[in-house]
């Protein structure tokens, strides 16, 4: 069962850090769903790589380090959400 939970957390990494990746060379999320909801690319690409590299090394890492590295990233992907994309203006 070890086995199978490793093969599943390196698979589910490398897809976040492909699709950071690409967000971060192209400027715009790769995941169609997501576009909408993400104001700032950037930013998001950058968290999603940081979740990516959390999962990845969450066995060599102690826990506190690899939490960090989790919680790093999910505040930019929340950032990410709740800031507005850059240049758009805010009517009321």
């Amino acid at each position: 069962m070890s086995m199978f939970f490793l093969i599943i957390s390196m698979v589910m990494a490398l897809t976040l850090g492909v699709v950071g990746t690409v967000t971060l060379a192209t400027g715009r999320v790769a995941v169609p769903w997501l576009r909408r909801g993400v104001g700032r690319p950037g930013v998001w690409g950058a968290g999603v790589m940081l979740l990516a590299a959390g999962i990845a090394a969450a066995r060599v890492m102690s826990f506190e380090a690899d939490m960090a590295l989790m919680l790093g990233g999910l505040v930019l992907v929340g950032l990410s959400q709740v800031l507005g994309r850059p240049g758009a203006r805010q009517t009321k």
